[in-house]
């Protein structure tokens, strides 16, 4: 990363803090109201009722194996309610639920980058990285991971997170080592693997560089035409298999980027020596893979490791035999090692091989260009001319319905974020995208002019394509109308006041900036009928909670109503609805007395 001359060797929550003075609830009785429930006490988190918005008349793509299609989706709380025929998710409607018809358009989870340098690239030089993750979003990348995270970065991205600016969740990966194989200290091990440390950041695995690429050259097991020999390996293999089993020994998922077969093959030694014949739990991975010898194909497999691709083949540097980028070139006797999908695929049938943009070392991190350029082999030269691929490099395509796993359930996969997203399932996070046209029906030469519509990220609508606004739903926001509902709280962070629990933005949180006992207050500006009280969990680490709804006219004066009690975590919903609407009511209170993690709520939705 230092330098950025990319040699490619061949062709290429925290939960819902301080307290302050205020009045303590009682359970002294409201003025006569028939209607009130008795408190409740629920051990899990109740997702219910009608749809805040529903998706109809579409070609859903759901990425499920045992339900690839559907033609409706309702989307729920920034998650995803229901998936089905029209008529199954009409009935998920009520007054208050936004229908948006998607006239046979193409709706399918966001694309998840595996590994890229969106932002880490701009915050190495102190320069501003939101319009490259603006641009992302367009492309329809919801989720992505940044490689090249040291100390100095992580913090960096910790402050965009908790400004709100992160609209993308973003996976980081730290360094064991630069990119020119040198060590960066022991930094890492203050931190735990899979954790969510601010809101869309989360610390994942170790990033070690095995060979060149962008400092030296690429590990190869054959000379290079060129004449700088076989490259450089970075680490001997003993040194190697210590590393990763320092990594592993510390609960992390090591990620070793090898470009080069002799820096595939030490790297698979590595996780076979840590691994020692156990299943591969911890998902190392091999960032690249770019040259791989035919014997090493079922290796993968046989070791349980994850392997993460490039996309567009750089067919136009064997078109014009020229590149100004890639310094390091096989002949094309080693065509056969080069770029090897179609090879790795067949030897590996039911691996999770993932997508990686690795952008910007690759000039554009758009999905269904890298889409195309798997299916095809073809290239867009710098003239704008198309690079056909000869025979031997077409052999490596791969088609559609191979690729677009990838680039979503099997990087989620490979990011431990598979239950959450990936696929458009009940109960998982609404990051999906609406297309122009459906990848899986038109020409593959038409592949890369696909263009995204509409990119939404936890039922929050982060981008809409001018001219096609009626796909776009607006953000859900609470619609009790009693007139403009204000937030107070026992404590709040400076930067994140409890009017974040209302402003219809899942991204950002209240957060009280302390532990249990903590409170919000909603004061709805007069007394209102409500119907429903839903809590978006914004909470690390998971674990059991309590929360309480206190309700009533009068905020010295309050009535337990409800009190959720069981094991939650973000982005969970947590949701009260009586068996008949609550009259006369002007404040509610929640009040948490239990959670392992400071007291926050993403948002608070008052029917």
């Amino acid at each position: 990363m230092k330098k950025r001359i990319f040699s490619l060797l061949i062709l290429f929550s925290i939960t819902a803090g301080c307290a302050l003075p205020s009045a303590t609830p009682t359970q002294n009785p409201l003025p006569p109201t028939p209607n009130f429930p008795p408190v409740q006490s629920t051990s899990s988190p109740i997702v219910s009722g009608p749809a805040d918005t529903i998706f109809i008349h579409g070609a859903i793509l759901t990425m499920e194996e045992g339900n690839p299609t559907a033609q409706a989706i309702a989307i729920r709380g920034g998650a995803i309610l229901a998936v089905g025929n029209d008529s199954e998710i009409s009935a998920l409607q009520d007054s208050r639920t936004q229908v948006v018809d998607l006239n046979g358009k193409t709706l399918m989870p966001g694309f998840v980058d595996a590994h890229s340098h969106t932002l880490n690239e701009h915050l190495l030089y102190d320069q501003d990285p939101l319009p490259d993750q603006q641009a992302a979003i367009q492309f329809g990348i919801t989720t992505e991971a940044e490689f090249f995270v040291d100390e100095s970065i992580l913090n960096k991205l910790k402050a965009l997170a908790e400004a709100g600016k992160l609209r993308m969740r973003v996976n980081a990966y730290l360094i064991y080592t630069n990119n020119c194989g040198e060590l960066t200290g022991d930094w890492w091990k203050a931190y735990q693997p899979n954790r969510q440390i601010a809101p869309n950041l989360y610390i994942r695995g170790i990033k070690i560089f095995g060979d060149g690429g962008s400092c030296k050259a690429p590990a190869m097991s054959v000379d290079y035409p060129s004449g700088v020999g076989k490259g450089d390996l970075f680490f001997t293999q003993e040194q190697l298999n210590q590393i990763v089993a320092e990594v592993q020994a510390a609960g992390f998922q090591a990620a070793i980027h090898a470009l080069g077969d002799r820096a595939v093959e030490e790297a698979q030694n590595a996780i076979a020596f840590a691994l020692n014949g156990q299943p591969n739990t911890y998902r190392h991975r091999i960032e690249h893979n770019a040259t791989i010898r035919p014997e090493l194909l079922p290796r993968y497999g046989e070791i349980g490791i994850v392997p993460i691709i490039f996309g567009t083949y750089s067919t136009c540097i064997r078109a014009t035999g020229e590149s100004k980028k890639f310094k390091y070139i096989l002949g094309e006797e080693y065509g056969a090692w080069d770029w090897p999908w179609r090879a790795l695929v067949d030897a590996n049938p039911r691996l999770p091989i993932a997508w990686q943009s690795d952008y910007p070392i690759f000039p554009t991190n758009n999905p269904l260009y890298h889409l195309w350029g798997m299916v095809t082999r073809k290239e867009v030269n710098a003239d704008g001319s198309i690079c056909n691929p000869p025979d031997w490099v077409k052999a490596g395509a791969l088609r559609v319905e191979e690729v677009l796993p990838m680039m979503t359930r099997n990087s989620a996969y490979a990011l431990f974020f598979e239950k959450e997203i990936g696929t458009l399932e009940t109960g998982k996070l609404a990051d999906l995208i609406i297309l122009s046209d459906n990848p899986l029906q038109v020409e593959s030469d038409s592949l890369k002019d696909i263009s995204v519509l509409m990119t939404m990220i936890g039922g929050k609508v982060e981008y809409c394509a001018t001219g096609f606004e009626s796909l776009c739903p607006t953000a859900s926001t609470s619609d009790v109308g009693a007139g403009s509902p204000v937030a107070t709280a026992s404590a709040s962070l400076p930067d994140s006041p409890a009017s974040n629990a209302l402003d219809g933005n899942f991204e950002t949180v209240w957060n009280s900036g302390a532990g249990p006992e903590q409170w919000i207050q909603i004061d709805l500006g007069k007394p209102a009928t409500v119907s429903a009280i839903r809590l978006h969990v914004s909470q690390y680490p998971e674990g059991d909670t309590t929360h309480q709804l206190w309700v009533g006219t009068d905020a010295n004066n309050l009535t337990l109503i409800h009190e959720f009690s069981g094991f939650t975590r973000d982005p969970d919903i947590l949701e009260f609805v009586p068996s008949t609407p609550l009259t006369n009511i002007r404040f509610i209170r929640i009040v948490t007395t239990k959670s392992p993690s400071w007291v926050a709520w993403r948002e608070i939705e008052i029917k």
